[in-house]
């Protein structure tokens, strides 16, 4: 009898796994065809990704194409996970940002505090504006704008950088433009007034907390998890090439920071805290896309970074941004045509041919993320302009989308 009891509900656990498959399988299936280009809008990609997070768990996550190609650009040398970590661009902000108000919880900062006595150094703007604050840099309203190079080397200052291209056309806290330079600027605040490296302290403020084995440059993630890590590609002369965490990059131990003329730097030395940019705090996170699922739930209701994702500028901008806290984009209710009634607190990332994103949806208490890991320079990558999204930002959050209605209306994982 017992035994019978046994396999009736071992029958009846295959069955429900079966179910369960059978309803992911389209996802699956639409996340496989970003491989081959089968949408004849999209060049095929080298790898793609999505995580949806919900009530405390990854509900649904799942990866295809490859981490890591052979030396002939074509050959899967190491598939691309879920769990595999790569360098996730303007995502990154987010962390930046939340360790910010992580440090001014602990008295070390003020978000709303005038930056250039901490910083030592008058900055670029255009005079009769508000005090650049920790805030305005985060939120990009501090009238500095992008110099032609808005990162500097190990050895260099990011105060060199700071000529009179950084200058907005506006006094600060009169305009806004999106500037990655605003975010080194914020880390290096953040060193002086901690006396810390911001790569550690956006470990043991944000990430540490959050449970996540992830890091600004390498830093502090696991030697497991880099190796395990994803090359981001691009297409050229008929092969993926890799751009970015090649596998020499992967094997490493040390941090992937920038090096002058190949300068061999000891970033564990006293620092002076006069290179904000060192470990890329604008876009140097590596992360797994599950990692970044979790890591945006910090902007759900009652998270650590709530208070964040209150737009402090509205507008229109040419890129669909309409809406901007501090740190945080926010997509209105209407940008994303198919829940227009959702409004959604996150950012996108783009660079060295990866596309994605990482969005809180306060109303539904989840979370979506999602990137691809190289695009083909010659791609379409007009942008929508209502959400600002390229069609593999389109493509990707449908699918996750999708995804999360699907379990939300069946309640099964």
């Amino acid at each position: 009898m017992i035994r019978t009891v046994i396999a009736i509900l071992f029958a009846s656990l295959l069955t429900a796994c079966a179910q369960s498959r059978d309803q992911l399988a389209p996802f699956e299936a639409r996340l496989e065809a970003l491989l081959t280009g089968e949408d004849e809008m999209l060049r095929p990609v080298p790898g793609a990704a999505v995580a949806v997070w919900r009530d405390g768990e990854i509900i649904w996550s799942h990866a295809v194409g490859a981490a890591v190609f052979g030396e002939d650009g074509m050959t899967v040398q190491r598939p691309l996970t879920p769990q595999s970590s790569l360098r996730v661009a303007s995502i990154s902000k987010l962390v930046t940002a939340l360790t910010a108000l992580r440090l001014a919880e602990d008295g070390l900062v003020e978000l709303d505090a005038d930056v250039s006595g901490v910083l030592g150094f008058d900055l670029p703007v255009q005079p009769g504006g508000a005090p650049v604050t920790l805030g305005a840099l985060l939120s990009h309203t501090s009238g500095i704008c992008d110099p032609a190079v808005y990162w500097a080397a190990a050895g260099d200052t990011l105060q060199a950088l700071l000529t009179g291209d950084a200058t907005c056309p506006y006094p600060p806290g009169e305009g806004w433009r999106y500037a990655n330079i605003n975010y080194g600027l914020a880390a290096q605040v953040m060193e002086i007034a901690a006396q810390e490296r911001f790569d550690r302290l956006a470990a043991s403020h944000v990430l540490t907390p959050m449970g996540l084995d992830a890091g600004f440059n390498w830093s502090g993630v696991s030697r497991v998890t880099r190796q395990n890590g994803a090359t981001l590609h691009r297409w050229s002369n008929g092969a993926w090439v890799p751009q970015v965490d090649d596998r020499d990059t992967l094997s490493e131990t040390r941090p992937a920071i920038l090096r002058r003329d190949g300068e061999d730097v000891a970033v564990d030395a006293p620092q002076s805290f006069d290179n904000g940019t060192l470990f890329s705090p604008q876009g140097g996170l590596r992360a797994s896309v599950e990692d970044l699922a979790i890591l945006v739930s910090a902007f759900l209701p009652g998270g650590m970074g709530d208070a964040l994702g209150e737009p402090v500028w509205t507008g229109e901008e040419a890129m669909g941004v309409r809406a901007y806290g501090r740190g945080p984009r926010v997509l209105l209710p209407g940008q994303i045509a198919s829940h227009p009634d959702l409004r959604f607190v996150g950012h996108a990332g783009e660079a060295y041919g990866l596309y994605g994103g990482a969005w809180a949806l306060p109303d539904r208490g989840a979370t979506v993320a999602f990137f691809v890991t190289g695009v083909d320079p010659e791609s379409d990558l007009s942008r929508d302009p209502v959400s600002g999204f390229t069609r593999y930002e389109a493509v990707l959050m449908s699918i996750a989308l999708d995804a999360l209605d699907r379990f939300s209306s069946t309640g099964e994982m």
